[in-house]
């Protein structure tokens, strides 16, 4: 751990913590030695000296660090092996396909299982939900924001004639309610949870048709403004399955006079990063231990449970869609002690490295990070406000609470994608996880030059 910053490691943020990410955010550069040995031996002038200061610098000093160096390698290596832990490098990578393709990619299911009905169900679904019709905004927040709050029109023809109504567009969030269930289920499992990245799903829409009649030919909706930005047919998928565990995975259950515990050992498949149970009623806990689940419940039961399975998209060394958008970390030896030892470190530094960690630099990067008290950061406009809703599970806009100090995290933007808002939400949101005392709030600066 760097020194200038450990002694705040117990700590909460002071206001002269957060002022500004520097370059090297304290950190010293890579020391050269063999470098610094050749620019201090060709300071020397006299050769009888300069051949003994290399015979003792060159060839002794530099080789012992060289043989250091090599073991201080050996050892890092071993104490990060050590700090793995397979339960929280589970990553959860999200995608979007075409119905018309019909491409299905092999450990990837629909987070909806709305979006893969079969025909003859999909027309039953279409009237039980009074004929909805989604879309994917292929745009900025922004610009998605402005679509949610215009109204669309739709025409149709009734009994010969032209008839013309206007809908609001609502966001589809059914995916988000699915990000929600897998939430609590990571609760209920006593598992760490780390952010989605919930972009592409939030681009989605539901138009609602219902005002439509039933016998009304030649429906049409007009986009307007967004029709090139509207693609229809389309769905996410992600890396979890729902499963059902049968019960003849389970041992038997076993009572302590009190509660009835069951034990699932977990099958060694290397394709599956991460085993969920699902609480059901009459569950006291689900705990996880090395390669076995156990449940704890009232009753002695033997019925199958749901769950989920993450797989590892990444075991087979194929070559992943350059479109797939994960919330996988770059792990570093600080971020898997923390884990590990489940510590808090607030500084400004561990900011910088949450936000590293995330790995989404392709898109953004951290400018500065500075702490207001409620009341000092009413210079930022509303519509500059990047907020952290990605961990946010409830339909509407996520309110910050006005009495609570303020973090805000300013980034550059590095690429002409749309999605670049959304990754400051993403970053906010994992930043809010750990900084729980502080409202986050991200701004984003269009410094890119095409």
């Amino acid at each position: 751990m760097n020194l200038r910053y450990s002694k705040q490691a117990s700590r909460s943020l002071l206001p002269t913590d957060i002022i500004g990410v520097d370059t090297d955010m304290g950190y010293l550069d890579e020391f050269d030695l063999k470098k610094y040995v050749k620019d201090r031996l060709s300071e020397i002038k006299d050769e009888d000296e300069y051949a003994l200061a290399k015979s003792v610098l060159y060839e002794g000093l530099y080789k012992m660090s060289e043989v250091f160096e090599e073991r201080f390698k050996t050892l890092y290596q071993k104490v990060y092996d050590e700090l793995e832990d397979r339960k929280e490098s589970y990553e959860i990578a999200i995608m979007l396909l075409s119905k018309k393709e019909k491409v299905f990619l092999k450990r990837f299911y629909p987070i909806s299982e709305k979006d893969v009905l079969e025909e003859n169900d999909a027309i039953e679904e279409k009237q039980r939900e009074n004929n909805v019709k989604a879309v994917y905004l292929d745009a900025t927040d922004s610009i998605c924001k402005n679509f949610s709050k215009d109204k669309l029109r739709v025409t149709f023809t009734k009994e010969r004639e032209q008839v013309e109504i206007f809908v609001k567009p609502k966001k589809a969030f059914r995916y988000r309610r699915e990000v929600a269930n897998l939430h609590e289920t990571f609760s209920h499992n006593g598992l760490v949870w780390d952010t989605v990245n919930t972009v592409y799903i939030d681009r989605f829409f539901d138009i609602d048709l219902s005002d439509v009649p039933d016998d009304a030919r030649g429906v049409e909706v007009d986009y307007g403004k967004y029709s090139d930005m509207i693609k229809e047919d389309i769905y996410p998928v992600w890396n979890i399955e729902k499963t059902l565990f049968k019960s003849s995975t389970f041992l038997s259950p076993c009572n302590d006079g009190l509660y009835y515990e069951r034990e699932m050992v977990l099958s060694k498949d290397k394709e599956v990063a991460l085993r969920l149970i699902a609480k059901t009623e009459g569950m006291v806990s689900i705990r996880h231990e090395d390669e076995r689940i156990f449940i704890k419940s009232y009753e002695e039961s033997y019925s199958d449970l749901t769950g989920y399975n993450i797989f590892d998209i990444r075991y087979t060394k194929e070559e992943l869609p350059i479109d797939l958008i994960s919330n996988k970390r770059k792990e570093n030896m600080i971020g898997r002690w923390e884990k590990n030892r489940k510590v808090k470190i607030h500084t400004k530094a561990e900011i910088e490295r949450i936000i590293e960690e995330l790995d989404i630099s392709e898109y953004i990067s951290l400018k500065s990070c500075e702490r207001f008290e409620a009341v000092e950061e009413q210079f930022l406009k509303e519509e500059d406000k990047i907020l952290p809703d990605m961990n946010s599970f409830f339909e509407g806009e996520i309110a910050i609470k006005k009495d609570s100090p303020k973090l805000i995290l300013k980034f550059l933007r590095n690429s002409d994608s749309n999605l670049c808002e959304g990754m400051v939400r993403y970053a906010v949101s994992q930043v809010d996880l750990g900084f729980d005392e502080y409202s986050c709030v991200g701004v984003l600066e269009n410094s890119y030059n095409l």
